[in-house]
């Protein structure tokens, strides 16, 4: 049996910050976020649903993608600037 993977607490805190801080310069809340999906996309994303994914920091990109739709705005993955005199591990690898 493969495991399954989990993020770091770190990384749980980062997806957290991301979405509150979206929501934030929305000015909105995860209520009115909620009334706005389902609104939009019909998903039944209750408060207390959407509350629990961003305590756990389990959304799925879809989730995300429809998020930042409803504002919109898209996910793009952006490479990565090194900073001077600091390379990037994974360029080296």
């Amino acid at each position: 049996m493969t495991d399954i993977y989990k993020p770091s607490d770190e990384q749980k805190e980062r997806i957290r910050r991301l979405v509150k801080d979206f929501l934030q310069e929305q000015n909105t809340s995860v209520y009115k976020l909620a009334q706005m999906l389902e609104e939009t996309y019909g998903r039944s994303g209750s408060v207390s649903n959407l509350l629990n994914k961003l305590s756990r920091a389990t959304f799925k990109i879809s989730e995300l993608m429809d998020i930042a739709d409803l504002f919109g705005y898209e996910i793009k993955f952006v490479k990565k600037q090194a900073i001077e005199g600091h390379e990037n591990k994974q360029e080296n690898s």
